[in-house]
């Protein structure tokens, strides 16, 4: 399969975790970002379905992309809560889309929706530690 119209790779360093999951995509709908990945062998589990550690490392960094573009500042996950609520098979496309619900001076709270084949297959609630913008931390 190939990557949807409208789809951009997302920039992120070409080395750990994210490098062996993604790539992942992106792409601005409106007033909101939309995201995707095509899942392969990679991302299964021994059932033939996509694992949900690469689904839960995905709302991952979706979110903190999101945080970044929405107010400018690097962030650090604090919790992830997942429900996994279908079933995808291997080699699905995979679209998410987070909703920021709440962002303080410190703290930003999300909804992510994570799609394949037009059905949901998971859910994640988020929480984001902000960093100030003299912070210099890095994600």
């Amino acid at each position: 399969m190939s990557v949807p119209a409208g789809f951009e790779p997302m920039a992120y360093a070409a080395e750990g975790l994210i490098s062996l999951l993604g790539p992942y995509y992106w792409r601005q709908d409106a007033e909101t970002y939309v995201y995707g990945f095509q899942s392969g062998a990679r991302h299964g589990n021994p059932n033939n379905v996509i694992h949900g550690g690469a689904l839960t490392a995905f709302a991952d960094t979706l979110t903190g992309h999101l945080i970044e573009h929405a107010c400018g500042r690097k962030c650090a996950t604090i919790a992830l809560d997942s429900r996994f609520v279908a079933a995808s098979k291997v080699g699905a496309w995979v679209e998410g889309r987070a909703r920021l619900r709440k962002l303080t001076k410190s703290l930003a709270f999300l909804d992510v929706d994570l799609m394949a084949e037009g059905e949901l297959i998971a859910t994640t609630q988020c929480v984001y530690r902000v960093f100030s913008l003299d912070a210099g931390h890095g994600r």
